[in-house]
């Protein structure tokens, strides 16, 4: 449906009840007539209260109460009503009784009692006929009227009282919250601790002291302004935003299971994450090529990579290649069963994967949908390696390539007569079009190769000896904007089937795709997003602590004004321009008492830095960063094969060819880093929306006693003698200029003075690593 008229629709659905059309359009494709309030209310009494445990898949006491034949039928007790006799009706004594609704739900009132009489007492007359449990919420799910299932809202920006502190619209819908609960924002932070906080959050790496420097001594108005828009275009923002995608799709450089071979270009996948955030790829672009980009862009080098998406997560190399066949028939649902919850989750928040067995526990999805939505990925196989060119495509990125050598060829000539950042900056730049064109050059990617799957049924208790129904593919019919019918018949084409996934999903009118991105994006600025479950939006992950600037924030993002639709840099830009985000991190004694988690985002929370990001930045700060983009990683193991199978052991990477940044470690599913490990990087195996921040001894040791600790404290030390001489009050300052963004105090002086004249320079360099100031953001 073209988008004007979605809009029109959603307009027109807005003037009536949201919650009718919603069902309405669920019963069936021809809007039936209201019906009768009671029976309407009725139903409803019913959906909330007793379809839980009495409907057509799960029929305790064998009663189902979706339907009025078999409700007059009755179950092991007998009929549970009698037409036009409510004292009669076995329904209303139990209810009468207290024994229904069963003990630790809530009993009805005595107007829903009311009701019950009056309609059975009316002829218990099934306003819809079955009444779909997933009608309304209830106490324990969510149902089509969920709030994350409901159309983007226009929202009016609140009113405050002190305008003065609202830099952009977010403040107001931060303010309004914070005014309402009696409580202040927190002052903003000192330019050093901006600088330092903005460098983190947007390119992962600490800014140097020359940048400190000018950004401190910056007094034009817009000079914060300015230094967003110069991190925004950093080739390094690229990589530190990759990292944070690549945690939610599952990115690993081997197989994982018991075989867990290398996949040697799986790099490319990276890559191209990193260009997508660093050109501001549009969101909705980003989702088609990841979904169905060999199929909408066979000639396009970089859409065929992108489509790696769907190949990312572990592949069972031992079922497949020596199981039998009923060891890979179930290896393969348990692969797709992955599939559909990196697909869904990622994109919509949506726990599709939890109804492959039976009805979702908790959201309105069937199993039936379950398996209409696998359908449409059940031609992806994993374990290919192909051409990332085709031939008709080679031409054109062959123009394009040639293009960008020139552009080049002259960065390197500026970057010969530069000097100091603008010398960094082009090298930066150049480095980042270097790696563009080795993606451009083809060669063996990580991919999948797509087949014409077979008739698609839903599998009885998720068991594929137990076929039933063949399905075609489709979308989730809860989401109340977007139709779910794409119009494919069982047999459709495999291509046909991942492109209309992927325009389904990238539909503007998806309540849930622009939601979930910019909560997403405010998680990692906040360190919790709007919404606390960032892949689940359902029932389990609960309401947005903000609702209404969840939603102004995903209409700006997906229905902007100024026409840059699905920017993710320009969420970013206003995010980090607010003066919610500007406030600093010092603690406030009656708003932890009011609101000790933070909700009402009365401070900016101190972040730890993340396992990746502090390795970084000792890299950063030894001065042996080695800044190039893009490329096969680097390897910080040993091989050892064993027949088939592969095992890693991890060494101690230190020395000039280990001084990438940590995005290009070569990411294996066992044989971690152990340093990395402690700081809780995860697991490639398994989705990681949200990182855990754990407190242990284990860490204070390792970043004591570890050798890559050791040796870049030594290259740290070397660097600070090299530019502040031998005296130790000078190596003090530099020292803490360079980890910390700042000068000392005076106690700090002359404590550092006198534990480098009693310990030397690298053990006080060791020590300023280990500092809270250090591994945490302000």
């Amino acid at each position: 449906m073209h988008p004007a008229l979605v809009r029109n629709w959603i307009a027109a659905v807005a003037e009536t009840s949201v919650l009718l059309a919603v069902a309405a359009a669920l019963v069936g494709s021809v809007r039936a007539e209201p019906p009768p309030s009671l029976d309407k209310d009725a139903a409803a009494l019913l959906a909330r209260n007793c379809l839980e445990c009495h409907n057509g898949s799960d029929k305790k006491g064998g009663l189902d109460l979706t339907q009025r034949e078999r409700a007059l039928a009755g179950g092991d007790s007998g009929a549970a009503l009698k037409a036009k006799e409510p004292d009669a009706s076995l329904l209303v004594l139990r209810i009468e009784a207290g024994e229904m609704p069963p003990k630790g739900r809530t009993p009805l009132s005595a107007e829903q009692r009311d009701l019950l009489r009056q309609w059975i007492a009316s002829g218990a007359k099934w306003a819809t006929d079955p009444i779909d449990p997933f009608l309304y919420t209830t106490q324990h799910r969510a149902g089509y009227d969920w709030w994350s299932l409901q159309p983007l809202r226009k929202v009016e920006l609140p009113g405050v009282k002190d305008a003065g502190w609202v830099s952009n619209p977010i403040d107001q819908f931060i303010l309004q919250r914070l005014e309402a609960a009696g409580l202040s924002p927190s002052p903003p932070a000192d330019p050093r601790t901006l600088i330092r906080r903005l460098s983190f959050d947007l390119i992962g790496l600490p800014p140097t002291p020359d940048e400190v420097a000018d950004f401190v001594n910056d007094k034009e108005p817009r000079a914060y302004e300015r230094l967003v828009d110069r991190l925004l275009d950093s080739p390094h923002y690229g990589e530190h935003w990759a990292r944070h995608w690549l945690d939610i799709v599952r990115f690993g450089e081997s197989q994982g299971f018991e075989r867990n071979k290398l996949r040697p270009n799986a790099w490319r996948y990276r890559d191209f994450v990193v260009e997508a955030f660093n050109s501001d790829l549009a969101y909705d672009k980003f989702i088609r090529w990841q979904v169905a980009g060999d199929v909408l862009h066979p000639d396009n080098p970089l859409a065929t990579v992108a489509s790696g998406f769907l190949v990312m997560g572990p592949y069972d190399l031992t079922a497949y290649d020596n199981g039998t066949l009923d060891m890979r028939a179930a290896a393969r649902e348990e692969e797709l069963e992955a599939l559909v919850a990196t697909v869904s989750q990622t994109f919509l928040g949506l726990t599709v994967n939890c109804s492959r067995c039976h009805d979702h526990k908790f959201d309105p999805i069937t199993q039936k949908e379950f398996y209409q939505f696998s359908a449409a990925l059940g031609g992806t196989f994993h374990g290919a390696e192909r051409e990332s060119l085709s031939d008709s495509g080679k031409s054109a990125a062959q123009n394009r390539i040639s293009a960008l050598r020139a552009e080049i060829a002259s960065l390197m000539a500026k970057e010969e007569k530069s000097a100091g950042s603008e010398k960094a900056a082009l090298a930066a730049k150049r480095s980042r079009l270097e790696s563009v064109v080795r993606l451009l050059e083809g060669g063996p990617a990580h991919v999948s190769i797509p087949r014409q799957p077979g008739p698609w049924r839903i599998l009885t208790r998720g068991d594929f000896r137990q076929p039933g129904l063949e399905v075609a593919p489709r979308g989730i019919a809860s989401l109340s904007t977007v139709s779910p019918d794409w119009k494919l018949a069982e047999n459709s084409p495999e291509g046909e089937r991942r492109k209309a996934l992927a325009e389904w999903i990238a539909f503007p009118e998806n309540p849930l795709t622009g939601r979930v991105i910019v909560n997403r994006l405010w998680g990692y600025h906040f360190g919790v997003g709007l919404v606390r479950t960032p892949s689940d939006f359902g029932f389990q992950g609960g309401a947005p602590s903000h609702p209404e600037l969840l939603d102004w924030l995903a209409d700006q993002f997906v229905h902007p004004a100024d026409g840059t639709a699905w920017s993710l840099k320009r969420i970013q830009r206003l995010i980090v321009l607010s003066s919610a985000y500007r406030q600093s991190s010092r603690s406030n004694p009656k708003a932890v008492t009011q609101d000790a988690d933070n909700r009402l985002v009365w401070r900016r929370p101190p972040m730890r830095l993340e396992a990746e990001t502090f390795r970084d930045s000792v890299l950063a700060v030894s001065g042996e960063l080695d800044p190039r983009l893009g490329g096969p990683g680097f390897r910080d193991f040993k091989v050892s094969s064993a027949g088939n199978n592969e095992t890693y052991s991890v060494f101690d990477a230190v020395g000039p060819e280990f001084n990438r940044r940590s995005l290009y470690r070569t990411s294996l599913r066992t044989g971690t880093n152990p340093l990395l490990d402690l700081l809780d990087c995860p697991d490639p195996s398994v989705a990681t929306p949200r990182r855990s921040v754990t407190s242990t001894p284990l860490q204070a040791l390792a970043l004591l006693n570890n050798a890559f600790m050791e040796h870049y404290a030594q290259r740290f030390a070397k660097r600070v003698q090299n530019q502040a001489g031998d005296t130790p009050a000078a190596q003090v300052r530099r020292a803490c200029a360079l980890a910390f963004a700042r000068e000392p105090t005076k106690n700090e002086e002359s404590f550092g003075s006198e534990f480098i004249a009693k310990y030397g320079l690298t053990q006080y360099c060791l020590v300023l690593l280990n500092t809270n100031e250090f591994l945490y953001i302000d």
